[in-house]
């Protein structure tokens, strides 16, 4: 927000730059978050970051409104993805690319792969909870589904069919849509980290493995080897992660982030951080506080790239 004085303080001496922060991981309706590209864009603004970035799941779609939302407002916004991913011994990890050419064909391509592995996964979760007797139609997800059809669209169905068998929405993943429970289905085509890694870099991006302290089903750590080793940039080290389904306290949230920055520095990796904001209930946009400077040293190592 260049040059912008906050009307309450505008005759006190104050060093905008220092208090700057951004937000490089955020959803929004062309995949499973609750306020559209537009939204979002005024919401950042509202909430004085400097930037942030659009990283729907499997999916570009929201960027060019987000980039329109924008224009002629103190906000920057950043093109991005965040890729599903599995391999062996490492299920559904999420890539994320920063500063892509979100009109690069490769990175289109395999997008329009990434939709139909989503959606195949999706119609087989489905089909599980109907078996399992909940009420739920591929109908009635996809007519809530404004992009593309994400798991909590799924756990909203349930929970508003099925109230007399489960009480929340983290209550369904915890029991039924988490990684190996109940209803929880593999996806039969797969995406690995290298096919995602490489087209991102194809699209002049950056690539993360996106918050590493969210997975239970192996160790975070050998994860980030095999991200290396498969031509990851760096990780997110910035994350809200007592916003997630794992429930931790914000001092638990702060030695993770400790954690996971010292990794970082002892591999030589980037940077990123971001809330994961859905718009959710308990999410407020901005309060996680990543430093602009971790924007400010990916600006550099783009440049010289």
């Amino acid at each position: 927000m260049r040059g912008y004085s906050p009307p309450h303080i505008k005759n006190k001496i104050f060093n905008y730059k220092k208090m700057r922060y951004v937000d490089l991981q955020c959803h929004t309706t062309a995949s499973d978050g609750k306020l559209t590209p537009s939204e979002l864009v005024n919401l950042a603004v509202e909430k004085w970051l400097s930037a942030i970035a659009i990283t729907d799941h499997d999916t570009i779609n929201g960027i060019s409104e987000a980039l329109s939302a924008a224009s002629g407002k103190n906000i920057e916004v950043i093109p991005g993805v965040e890729i599903s991913c599995d391999d062996e011994g490492f299920v559904d990890t999420h890539i994320l690319g920063l500063f892509i050419d979100y009109k690069n064909k490769n990175l289109d391509d395999l997008l329009g792969k990434a939709k139909l592995c989503r959606e195949e996964q999706k119609i087989s979760i489905i089909k599980k909870f109907k078996n399992m007797g909940f009420k739920i139609s591929y109908e009635e997800v996809r007519s809530i589904a404004k992009g593309e059809i994400g798991r909590p669209h799924i756990a909203n169905v349930i929970l508003k069919n099925n109230s007399d068998r489960v009480n929340s929405i983290g209550e369904i993943f915890d029991r039924y849509l988490a990684v190996g429970k109940k209803a929880y289905v593999e996806r039969k085509h797969k995406i690995g980290v290298r096919e995602a890694v490489n087209a991102i870099h194809s699209a002049n991006g950056m690539v993360f493995a996106a918050h590493p302290g969210v997975y239970s089903n192996f160790n975070p750590e050998k994860f980030i080897d095999f991200f290396i080793e498969n031509g990851g940039d760096g990780i997110e080290t910035y994350y809200a992660y007592e916003c997630s389904r794992q429930k931790i306290t914000v001092n638990e949230r702060n030695a993770l982030i400790k954690k996971f920055r010292e990794i970082a520095k002892r591999f030589n990796l980037l940077e990123t951080g971001g809330s994961d904001f859905h718009g959710k209930d308990g999410q407020i946009l901005g309060q996680l506080k990543v430093p602009y400077s971790v924007l400010e040293k990916l600006r550099k190592s783009l440049k010289c790239q």
